[in-house]
Order: structure tokens, then sequence, then C-alpha cells
């Protein structure tokens, strides 16, 4: 629809998606078929932990800390990790400009921060690989750096390969992404009380649907933690103290 809406617009012709026929045939479908996607497992602080503690002490070790820690903390996708350069990080490596990303076709561009982890696990990186310029990320030959940078398909192989060493189960490997960090950034953002605006920003996400689709089931799962809490407490509570005197 999208294609030929498009079609009909640079040809200076009206558009024949928006007659009743097509709105009708497009609710009939779209409601013989579930339209909700799947979510990718959000790799969230303690799996990023597991899985940078399972990196080998290897060169390529050394470039997977590092681009899950980056991507974690950026909140970046696989195609904008696969798009990074050293040109874009700080020279104090605490920061990079993400120049381009899905939501920001025309390059406004947006920083994102690193923490001392990140910075860390990117510097050993640079320094194993001996690169001063060019992709950040970036595939290995026989032991050799390419220069060329790693593509996205890579970028997924790799976190499910290191998932694994680091003895996920096979039911998260299976749900792991190039989406995972950025899922599970901001599903810790909102846990830690960071509000939607701040997580906005720092995912460079332009509409609060999508951001809410990210991070549900972290929204429901701290819900009822808090609610079976309180409830517990209030149990406990109850059993302490005579009616009409309150717990000191």
């Amino acid at each position: 629809m999208c294609a030929i809406q498009f079609a009909h617009r640079i040809s200076d012709l009206p558009s024949p998606v928006r007659h009743s026929d097509v709105y009708l045939a497009l609710r009939r479908a779209t409601r013989a078929k579930r339209r909700r996607p799947r979510q990718a497992l959000g790799l969230t602080a303690g799996m990023l932990e597991r899985i940078a503690a399972a990196c080998p002490d290897t060169l390529s070790g050394a470039r997977d800390a590092a681009l899950f820690s980056v991507g974690y903390d950026t909140l970046c996708r696989s195609a904008e990790l696969a798009a990074m350069r050293v040109e874009h990080v700080s020279a104090d490596l605490g920061s990079l400009v993400v120049p381009r990303s899905k939501s920001d076709p025309f390059g406004d561009g947006r920083v994102a921060y690193l923490s001392a982890a990140s910075a860390a696990r990117l510097r050993r990186w640079l320094d194993l690989a001996g690169i001063a310029w060019g992709p950040l990320f970036r595939g290995l030959h026989t032991g050799a750096v390419s220069p060329t940078a790693l593509d996205t398909s890579s970028i997924r192989r790799r976190i499910k390969v290191v998932a694994r060493r680091a003895g996920l189960s096979a039911e998260q490997v299976r749900h792991l992404s190039g989406h995972s960090m950025r899922v599970g950034a901001a599903q810790d953002m909102l846990v830690a009380g960071v509000d939607t605006l701040g997580i906005m920003q720092a995912g460079g996400w332009r509409s609060h649907a999508v951001l809410a689709r990210y991070v549900e089931n972290a929204v429901v799962s701290a819900m009822h933690h808090r609610r079976w809490s309180r409830l517990q407490s209030q149990r406990e509570c109850s059993g302490c103290h005579r009616p009409g005197m309150a717990c000191v």
C-alpha cells in the first residue's frame, strides 16, 4: 500500500489506497492475522555482565565484549553499531555520536554516553586491534583485523554464540537478537526510575507508543513484584499488632 501510494504521489495522481474497498479489505486482513510483533529478549545489565565475562581473552573476545557493552550503553540497533566509526568516539571514550538511525533518516544525530566499564572494554579492543580510524567494530579473518565493518548479521550471530558460551538457556539464546541490547537497556532504565522522556532521548525514540512496546515487559513485571511485596508486607504487619494500633 505504501509503495502504491508513493508511486501515485510522485506521478501527481490521486491515490487509490484511500478508497473504501481498500480500507475494508485491509481491515479484514488485519483482523484475520494478529499483528502483535515478537519482541526480542532484553539483554539487561546482569545478562550483559555474564556475557562479557564469558568472552575469551582473545582479539575476538575483546571485540565482542566491547561491542555488547557499547550497544547496551548507547541503546543502538545492530545497524547503528555496524555503522560506528572511530571518529565518532570522543578522545576519552566517554561518549560517541550516533550520526544517523532508523528514526533519524536526515542525520540530526544524537550523543550517547559510555560507562567506565564500556570505555575500558572499548579501549582494550582498539589497542589490541591497532585501530585508530575507520569502522569501530570489524570482522576478523584468520586472526587479522578486517578493514571493513562487522555487518548486522554477524552482530546477531555473535550475540548468540557468546550467550551460549555464557550458559544461557536455549530459549534465551533463541530470543536474543541485534535489538536485545537496546531492549534490555531501556527496560533497565525504566526499572531504575528514569522518566519516559529521558529514555526516549537516550535511545532516540520519537514515539511513546514504540517505547511502550520495548519496556512493557519490565513495567508489568516490576508492577506485579511491587504488588506482591506490598501485599506480603501488609499480611506480616496485620499479625504483629492489635487492631487499631499502628506499627512502629
